[in-house]
């Protein structure tokens, strides 16, 4: 932008020495049209209604939609322009609608290219989660199979007292202290965690089983009758046929909380 400002300055010049010279006539006319075919050209070029940088962006775009169509990996150049041309939040507003029409279209492997160009553009808090939906919709076309992956804690399990209500939390084994799942419960026969109960989008049971990870289980209750807290934890090595997966708990694998003084 700047260099445009420069060259209307410089264009500018000529035409104010012209006007301050002592034999020129009709200097407010000359200025007066100066200025206005100098503005018209900054409008034209660089106001937001520009329309040769909007007819840039939109050849741009046709580029890319075209691409997508075809389902190839966007080129490298096109990812170039669009970070020439966008400014930082054009840019992020243009890849979430190019990532999520290439995932409707099911052109997955457009979308892949997309999603691996954005990724380092989503900073903030919130911009990670827009990044990380993205991720699981592109992941989730790519394998329908573990869109509905679920773990449930089976109903024949043994409890050492009646339950109040308590929590269960799933991690991957050995891997961060980042739940893949968290749910509380107070009804012990209908203890289920899907996709949904992940604390990060896209960090969950199904990547979980597409990763063929082992789940790590804790299980903290409250009675009801003496208010005794109880917890177990177990290591489960899943059975990676299938997208759903259960546990029974023995009653050897409950310890009691120590009561707070």
């Amino acid at each position: 932008m700047f260099i445009f400002y420069l060259l209307t300055t410089l264009a500018a010049l000529p035409i104010i020495a012209y006007v301050l010279a002592q034999k020129t006539i009709n200097k407010g006319l000359i200025l007066g049209s100066s200025l206005l075919i100098l503005s018209l050209c900054l409008f034209m070029f660089i106001s937001k209604f520009a329309f040769i940088g909007s007819f840039e962006k939109q050849t741009l775009n046709n580029k890319i939609f075209d691409e997508i169509y075809i389902d190839s990996a966007i080129p490298v150049e096109y990812f170039i322009q669009l970070e020439n041309i966008l400014d930082e939040d054009e840019l992020k507003n243009w890849l979430v609608g190019l990532i999520g029409k290439s995932i409707d279209l099911k052109k997955l492997k457009s979308a892949e290219s997309l999603v691996a160009f954005s990724e380092r553009f989503f900073i903030s808090n919130n911009e990670k989660l827009i990044f990380y939906n993205l991720y699981s919709a592109l992941r989730d076309e790519k394998f329908p199979k573990f869109k509905n992956s679920s773990f449930k804690i089976d109903p024949s399990s043994l409890y050492p007292c009646s339950i109040k209500n308590g929590e269960v939390t799933l991690f991957i084994a050995n891997g961060p202290e980042i739940p893949i799942a968290r749910k509380e419960f107070k009804n012990k026969d209908n203890i289920l965690l899907n996709n949904l109960d992940s604390v990060i989008p896209g960090f969950d049971l199904a990547s979980a089983y597409l990763n063929q990870e082992s789940i790590e289980v804790k299980i903290k209750i409250n009675c009801l009758d003496d208010r005794q807290t109880f917890f177990m934890q177990n290591t489960i090595v899943i059975n990676q046929n299938t997208s759903s997966n259960s546990y029974i708990i023995n009653l050897n694998e409950w310890f009691k909380t120590p009561q707070e003084l």
